[in-house]
C-alpha cells in the first residue's frame, strides 16, 4: 500500500513539473545571442583598451556597423540555404531561381566589402591605427574563440586537460 501511494504522490507531483512550459526555441536563441554580445563587448573593450571618451563615441559606431554586416550575413546564408534545400530537393527551384540567388550570394560580397570600406573611415576618425587594428584582430580572435568554444575545443592555447570532451 505504502509503494502505491509513494508511486501515485510522484506521478502526482511529476506531472505539474512536466507540465513547466519550457522557453521556447526562439527565446533561448535571444538569450545565447545576448550572452555572446556580452562577451564580445568585455573582450573588445580588454582587447582595444578604450578611454571612456573613446568608448562612448566608438560603441554606437560599432554597433551599426555589426548590425549592417548582420543583415547582409544573414541574407547571403538565407541564399545559400535556399539553394542547398534545392540541390538536396527539400525545395523545388528553377534554374533562373538558383541563378537569382546566387547572385544575391556574390553580391553580399560585394556590400560586405562597402560596410568594412565605410566603417574603415569612421573608425579611424574615432580611434588611432593601432586600436582599429586592434578591433580587426580582437574581431577575429572572437570569432575563433566561439567556434573552438562551440566545439567544444577550447581553442589555440589550451592544454589537452582543459579542453571540453567531445
Amino acid at each position: 500500500m505504502k509503494r502505491i501511494l509513494i508511486i501515485l504522490l510522484t506521478i502526482a507531483f511529476a506531472i505539474p513539473a512536466m507540465a513547466q512550459p519550457e522557453p521556447n526555441k526562439q527565446q533561448q536563441r535571444n538569450q545565447r545571442y545576448q550572452q555572446i554580445q556580452s562577451a564580445k563587448i568585455a573582450f573588445f573593450t580588454a582587447e582595444l583598451e578604450l578611454t571612456p571618451k573613446e568608448a562612448e563615441e566608438f560603441w554606437p559606431v560599432y554597433n551599426q556597423y555589426w548590425k549592417e554586416r548582420e543583415t547582409v550575413i544573414r541574407r547571403v546564408q538565407g541564399t545559400l540555404r535556399n539553394v542547398n534545400r534545392s540541390l538536396k530537393g527539400e525545395q523545388a527551384m528553377t534554374e533562373s531561381e538558383i541563378k537569382k540567388q546566387l547572385e544575391i550570394y556574390i553580391n553580399g560580397s560585394s556590400e560586405e566589402g562597402a560596410i568594412h570600406k565605410d566603417y574603415f573611415v569612421k573608425f579611424m576618425k574615432i580611434l588611432p591605427p593601432t586600436k582599429v587594428a586592434k578591433l580587426y584582430v580582437a574581431e577575429e580572435e572572437f570569432r575563433m574563440k566561439m567556434i573552438h568554444q562551440l566545439r567544444g575545443t577550447g581553442g589555440p592555447g589550451t592544454t589537452p586537460d582543459q579542453r571540453q570532451p567531445k
